[in-house]
């Protein structure tokens, strides 16, 4: 038979006690009220190091869940966490992780199972003081040190990663929007989080089951009212136990004993009495032995009057309801293997009459319970009355080794040969119980917290690493990459800056430049339209000698003629310097449209001279013939001159013969002529003057017409500002439209800023959103860092044994 250590040291620092080190003579007394003592002390010492891991695991669950909360919030307003590529994976090539265990053991299929089972299972999870909602998971393996944001960590997110599938592919993060990533971590995030309101639940959960079973007669309600000290289930030296009887602290009924019959567990509700039947005390024994027929489970609700930290029921760490079940026969080992492996049930206490050792009821148990409970904790009775206690215990532990080599391993801790029908059960009694039962009370609650550490404290923490490992690589990440775009924002604002100003000089400048030369251009059209408009007008006579004269008799005719052919003849000018003006604007459009070109880019011209001057308005220069049109006596420059040189003479004259001797002379030929003769003379002469001027009118009327109406369209010309007016019309159209090229230009530079001022307010908007992100992200991990290193000091693995999870 394989060596059991003797030597071996318990993990709380109690020396434990070998199965061997029964050779040793029998202590004394006091040295056993010593050990009794000392185990009640490690006991003890053991819960309060649980309590505090409870404890401290409580409050870190509680920071978390306000990380992931403001993670939540954050995410959703204003800091969209982004997913670096080397965090996903493909599903099919992911490999399996190798941090912290975090995955739930699936729940037991119990469909193959009876019905009964599985009822009373419910009405167990029922008596529990919190409704736990997750399974229990494996023991996980121990954590490897904290690495923070390494490469290894980055690769590959255990909780927060975000995997899609459509169809069969799986589909890249990196090609959904930051909104669509958003919500799929919001929801993760939620999940999270009704998660981790679960583990607290459980955390804090103190209620935990113990199921005592073995085979018939072994004494396994005698070991329950030991554990209790207490009478409290019926022991007699026949099977008396036909139904499973769970006791349970009076506390959960209010503080008030009773036992209840329940009839049918999976209906059972201790509020409503109609699901049970409360039985007296002094009727248990006929109701436990000779009813299993009419009643599927008993729960009793008892008081325990030892201290709080004495007690087994209620000790405010640990609340223990032990289940102490049939006899192991063919009917109930199918039944009691279902329970053995239902998550609430924590700790499997298989009791063995040291008398018979295994049976095969037994043995078919272990074998159907180690698929589940990998330890079982086992409890050899009746071991006193054994004579040969070595022998005894090698047949034994030889059993255990075949049947469950794990529970052999640690046997140590596991398999204790006691006599639980010595232990003193009378109220109040100072007896002292043996020191290998106080050690079994020791061991049994160290079990029981060790199968809780790995059912609900190492999940637990195993969960808060993993998911502040995935907060830390995300915090590192999205600080990293807020990092980058803070730097490339700058950089480009820094690039761009140079660019940008000389966007605004340029605008500044082709502004300039554009209405110079437009305005030069308008005025050099004004200037040129006065001067063939002058030169039209001051050689105008020339138009009207081209007109045929008609005769006298069609004079008004001809008069009418002239004022046309003036009017059309200024009006073919101005259609002239219209098309002149427009040869111009059309030059000075280009030259514009390429000084546009020159900065900015290649754009069709948008500025046409095709509509300038089409306005269909009569601007000529009308003139109405008159009657004293077709007189002019006014001298005109050679008339002029000959009354300047008559003039002349007179004066000269006048000087030479002297104004006295020539009135004489007049006055000597009216007296030798006579009155009367002066006045026949004159009569004649006078019509002769009258004829010739008649004559002369006459003769003179297709000449005085044409100058006369030459000098009248000047005068209307020069009244009208018809120069002037012309002009400045043409400068107003070609200024027109070279405003069209030159806003234009305009617009295009206005936009371009307006582009680059839009895109620059991005990127300092960018630059910062980025430095925000950083101190958010920074703030972020350094929480998740602290917190993740408080939640690696909590030591949970030190409550248990060497044993892997139950």
């Amino acid at each position: 038979m394989p060596s059991v250590s003797t030597d071996r040291t318990s993990i709380y620092g109690s020396t434990t006690i070998s199965p061997v080190s029964s050779v040793c003579p029998s202590p004394s007394v006091s040295t056993k009220a010593a050990r009794t003592h000392q185990h009640r002390l490690n006991a003890a010492q053991e819960q309060r190091m649980y309590h505090d891991s409870c404890q401290r695991l409580l409050g870190h669950i509680t920071s978390v869940m306000g990380i992931c909360e403001e993670l939540q919030i954050s995410n959703k307003d204003k800091f969209p966490i982004r997913y670096p590529a080397s965090m996903m994976q493909r599903p099919s090539d992911r490999p399996m992780p190798q941090r912290s265990q975090t995955m739930m053991a699936p729940a037991v299929e119990t469909a193959s199972h009876p019905e009964e089972p599985t009822s009373v299972m419910d009405a167990l999870r029922r008596s529990s003081i919190h409704s736990l909602e997750e399974s229990a998971t494996p023991f996980a393996r121990q954590l490897e040190q904290h690495r923070l944001l390494t490469s290894d960590i980055a690769k590959e997110l255990s909780i927060l990663n975000l995997d899609l599938k459509m169809g069969h592919a799986s589909t890249d993060l990196n090609a959904l929007e930051t909104q669509s990533i958003a919500n799929l971590l919001d929801d993760r995030l939620q999940q999270c989080l009704r998660h981790l309101d679960n583990l607290r639940t459980r955390v804090a959960d103190t209620s935990s089951k113990v199921l005592v079973t073995g085979d018939l007669n072994a004494g396994k309600s005698t070991f329950v009212n030991a554990l209790l000290k207490r009478e409290v289930l019926p022991a007699d030296q026949q099977p008396c136990t036909s139904m499973f009887c769970e006791v349970l602290d009076a506390m959960l009924n209010d503080g008030v004993e009773a036992i209840h019959a329940i009839p049918d567990a999976a209906k059972y509700n201790r509020l409503d009495p109609s699901t049970y039947h409360e039985i007296e005390n002094r009727h248990m024994f006929k109701t436990v032995a000779d009813e299993g027929d009419k009643y599927k489970m008993l729960k009793i609700y008892t008081s325990d009057a030892r201290t709080t930290q004495e007690s087994l029921l209620h000790n405010g760490v640990v609340d223990i309801a032990l289940i102490d079940s049939p006899g192991l026969n063919t009917d109930s080992i199918k039944t009691t293997a279902v329970f053995a492996r239902q998550e609430e049930i924590d700790v499997v206490v298989f009791v063995v009459s040291a008398e018979n050792h295994f049976t095969l009821s037994g043995k078919e148990f272990l074998w159907n319970a180690a698929n589940e409970k990998t330890h079982i904790f086992i409890v050899v009775n009746r071991f006193d009355s054994i004579r040969d206690k070595e022998r005894c215990k090698r047949l034994i532990l030889d059993q255990i080794r075949q049947l469950s080599p794990a529970t052999y391993a640690d046997a140590d801790d596991l398999v204790h040969f006691v006599s639980a029908g010595d232990v003193d059960l009378v109220p109040g009694s100072t007896k002292l119980d043996a020191p290998e039962f106080a050690r079994l009370e020791q061991r049994l609650r160290a079990f029981v917290l060790e199968n809780r550490t790995k059912s609900k404290l190492s999940p637990a923490k195993n969960y808060l690493v993993n998911l502040l490992s995935d907060v830390n690589a995300l915090a590192e990440s999205n600080k990293a990459i807020a990092q980058d775009d803070y730097k490339h924002a700058s950089l480009e604002l820094e690039k761009d800056l140079p660019a940008y100003q000389g966007l605004l000089r340029i605008r500044d400048r082709l502004l300039h430049q554009v209405e110079r030369v437009a305005e030069m251009t308008v005025l050099g059209i004004q200037k040129h339209t006065r001067d063939v408009l002058n030169t039209a007008v001051e050689g105008i006579a020339t138009t009207a000698d081209g007109i045929e004269y008609p005769g006298i008799f069609l004079i008004w005719q001809y008069a009418q003629d002239i004022a046309d052919s003036l009017s059309q003849s200024l009006l073919k000018q101005v259609r002239q310097a219209e098309n002149d003006a427009r040869d111009e604007t059309n030059q000075c459009i280009d030259r514009i449209h390429n000084m546009g070109t020159e900065h900015l880019d290649n754009y069709p011209r948008a500025a046409s001279v095709d509509k300038m001057c089409l306005k269909n308005r009569d601007r000529r220069v009308q003139i109405a013939v008159e009657a004293t049109d077709f007189f002019d006596f006014s001298l005109d420059d050679k008339m002029s001159g000959c009354a300047l040189s008559l003039g002349a003479v007179a004066m000269v004259g006048s000087r030479l013969m002297g104004v006295k001797d020539a009135v004489s002379g007049i006055f000597s030929i009216s007296n030798a002529v006579g009155q009367r003769n002066l006045r026949q003379i004159a009569v004649p002469v006078v019509g002769i003057a009258s004829v010739g001027m008649l004559v002369y009118v006459v003769s003179d009327m297709r000449y005085a017409v044409k100058r006369k109406l030459i000098r009248k369209f000047k005068e209307a010309v020069r009244d009208q500002a018809y120069i002037e007016g012309q002009s400045s019309r043409v400068g107003r159209e070609s200024r027109k439209v070279l405003r069209v090229e030159g806003w234009e230009i305009q617009n295009r530079l206005v936009r371009a800023i307006e582009s680059k001022e839009k895109k620059r307010s991005e990127m300092e908007a960018q630059v910062s959103l980025s430095q925000d992100t950083i101190l958010y992200f920074d703030g972020v991990l350094n929480k998740s860092v602290l917190l993740l290193d408080k939640v690696h000091s909590v030591q949970v693995e030190q409550h248990g044994s060497k044993a892997a999870a139950a």
